[in-house]
């Protein structure tokens, strides 16, 4: 506890200015993944005093997975607007977040800002909550993040290869930046696995996982029995105030740096997490049905995963599932392809044969 004051003490003495930071709020979470290192550091350096108590054990690896799953939202705010005026402190930034969590922050991109906000819940979203087909409601949210997670990684690949066939700055930036975290987190994860295999998993491999399990699974609570605008309606641009389910308790937002608001994420995407309750208060609380506005997301989870377990809609209803099956994925990296460029162009081989194209 005390190196954890000394890193909050050093990097408020620091300062915002001297950091570079583009919000005051942003400090919070550079202390809070520094904080991931150092609690990481110490466990994997001193389990030797607390291995004995399978209490302080379960709280170690409860509190680094806590802090791993910070990071992806961390990662998930950061994607959107970035934290740093430099250029390369953003680029070490983004490795420090990948290396949070296990994965390649720049995937972020390809993997919900261009697919999944543009496209929610439609076919392009590999992240619609459709693909969801367990009568027990448990299992929706128990597995949503493992049956997803190959879709995404499919369009993931494919976008990231269009990109590095793209010779413009931006998509080259694009590119090597990926690699880069890519590569770093590829090298980081062998070293730790042959350091000690026993300790890699413990304190690294299930945080990670928790992390990516637990992001991806927030996003489901937050759009599953909620509305969908269709493709033709969405060109006009039109406003889905019913389009995801919000937690405004203040614990989870402080744990997760404002992720409950999610309205109006969808409605300005790039706005800064820490204007998103004053503007969830001023722009949607007015327009939204009220029972989008969950108080307590742990008392949602139970209502709607344990007891009573129903899968209902915003309005009560039975969410209906279709007896045909689930359709494909649509490409949505056609979108953003340049004049010229086919998608079997950067289809990538190992892909072809689970492809939908």
């Amino acid at each position: 506890s005390r190196s954890l004051i000394l890193v909050n003490v050093f990097l408020s003495a620091v300062g915002v200015d001297m950091l570079g930071l583009r919000n005051d709020a942003d400090l919070r979470p550079v202390i809070w993944v520094f904080k991931y290192y150092l609690i990481s550091y110490l466990a994997w350096t001193y389990e030797d005093y607390f291995r004995h108590s399978y209490l302080l054990s379960f709280l170690t690896v409860l509190v680094i997975s806590y802090y791993s799953f910070a990071g992806a939202t961390i990662t998930h705010n950061t994607m959107h607007s970035k934290v740093f005026y430099g250029k390369w402190a953003n680029r070490i930034w983004q490795v420090l977040l990948s290396l949070t969590y296990g994965h390649p922050v720049s995937s972020f991109v390809p993997g919900h800002n261009l697919s999944h906000h543009r496209y929610t819940q439609l076919l392009q979203d590999p992240m619609r909550t459709s693909k969801l087909r367990f009568r027990w409601n448990f299992l929706n949210g128990l597995l949503f993040q493992p049956i997803v997670a190959g879709d995404v990684f499919k369009a993931d690949v494919r976008y990231i290869n269009m990109q590095s066939k793209i010779q413009t700055a931006r998509a080259q930036e694009f590119y090597t930046n990926c690699m880069r975290e890519f590569s770093i987190v590829g090298l980081t994860t062998v070293l730790l696995l042959v350091l000690d295999p026993r300790k890699f998993f413990v304190y690294v491999w299930f945080p990670h996982f928790f992390a990516q399990w637990g992001i991806v699974s927030m996003n489901m609570l937050q759009h599953d029995g909620c509305d969908l605008v269709p493709s033709l309606v969405r060109e006009e641009a039109v406003e889905n105030w019913n389009g995801s389910r919000n937690f405004v308790g203040p614990l989870i937002n402080y744990l997760t740096f404002n992720n409950g608001y999610h309205t109006i994420h969808h409605l300005h995407p790039t706005m800064h997490w820490s204007r998103l309750p004053e503007e969830h208060e001023r722009v949607v609380k007015p327009k939204i049905h009220p029972s989008l506005d969950e108080r307590c997301m742990a008392r949602y989870i139970v209502r709607a995963f344990i007891y009573p377990g129903k899968r209902l809609d915003y309005l009560g209803n039975e969410v209906k599932v279709p007896a045909e099956p689930e359709p494909e994925d649509a490409d949505w990296t056609q979108d953003y392809a340049p004049d010229g460029l086919k998608p079997q162009d950067y289809q990538v081989a190992f892909l072809v044969s689970s492809s939908p194209l």
